[in-house]
């Protein structure tokens, strides 16, 4: 649910921030601005891609990356189960594009979750054996609570990859390797973090260890379009890393750096790319409305 509460609602100069009250004495109207969008402090108003938080933090991507690394080299079947909202679907673009162009044999599977239900259930998994005989399953925002699932795909031996932003009660599956900002052992310290940003961690450590190796990889900024509008479709909040992954997804589309697809629902909605200052939710509407048509 969005909350519209301010976060800060300062009148005077020394209630706001210590950090913030020096541009408050030039302009409070400015200063309330950004405190009341949780900046605290001048460099969370950077916008470099240098300013995200570091890879290493989110537990367990190590071993997703290790495990996604050999599969690739290895040629075995990767199946990318994912979700039919706007989350899911960028988040599943996202992996399908990226790790075609290191060289996977990929496919991807987003289920009518009226009919298999949400996250990895065991029925999307024997439905994923009939039809691609995967030898790695992972999931995309969503499998954080898919303990059967996991376990009816690991008694097939097929190799199991979460990668989810939701939060649990349950204890985490044990799949070969999760990654989730909000599981109880990680560190990362943006939780605001969404399916297609979790995505977006996992293949660009992907792609920077390939690329150390030699190996065939990729480019994975190219995509922040999808992250972007992943990311604001799914109302999450724009904390210091988010911000910075969506000004670089929004500066893309504005120049026409985008998919097609997205460009496509511009054209149909009679926008052009270079006049968009931000997507609102007209686009990301627009995007759930025709993911959901298309892979629910």
């Amino acid at each position: 649910m969005l909350n519209l509460t301010p976060r800060n609602t300062s009148t005077r100069i020394d209630e706001l921030p210590a950090a913030l009250q020096p541009l408050a004495a030039q302009s409070l109207t400015l200063a309330r601005l950004y405190a009341g969008r949780g900046i605290t402090a001048p460099d969370e108003l950077e916008t470099g891609l240098s300013g995200l938080l570091p890879a290493d933090m989110l537990h367990g991507i190590t071993e997703a990356v290790r495990l996604l690394d050999i599969a690739i080299d290895d040629g075995q079947r990767i199946l990318i189960v994912g979700d039919f909202d706007c989350d899911g679907a960028t988040s599943t673009a996202l992996m399908m594009r990226a790790l075609t162009k290191m060289g996977a044999v990929v496919d991807f599977l987003v289920p009518d979750r009226f009919k298999y239900g949400y996250g990895l259930t065991p029925e999307i998994v024997e439905l994923g054996i009939e039809t691609f005989q995967p030898d790695m399953i992972v999931t995309v925002d969503n499998g954080i609570s898919s303990h059967e699932g996991v376990a009816r795909a690991q008694a097939d031996g097929i190799t199991v990859i979460i990668t989810d932003h939701h939060l649990t009660t349950k204890e985490t599956p044990p799949a070969e390797a999760v990654v989730n900002p909000n599981q109880l052992d990680c560190n990362f310290t943006s939780k605001a973090l969404v399916g297609v940003g979790v995505a977006f961690y996992v293949l660009g450590r992907l792609a920077k260890l390939r690329r150390d190796a030699g190996k065939s990889t990729v480019q994975v900024s190219q995509y922040l379009d999808l992250v972007a509008l992943g990311t604001i479709a799914d109302v999450g909040v724009l904390d210091k890393n988010n911000r910075i992954l969506v000004h670089h997804g929004l500066s893309a589309i504005r120049q026409g750096r985008c998919c097609m697809g997205i460009l496509a629902l511009l054209e149909q909605a009679g926008r052009d790319p270079k006049a968009i200052t931000r997507t609102g939710f007209w686009l990301c509407v627009r995007a759930t409305y025709q993911c959901g048509w298309t892979y629910g």
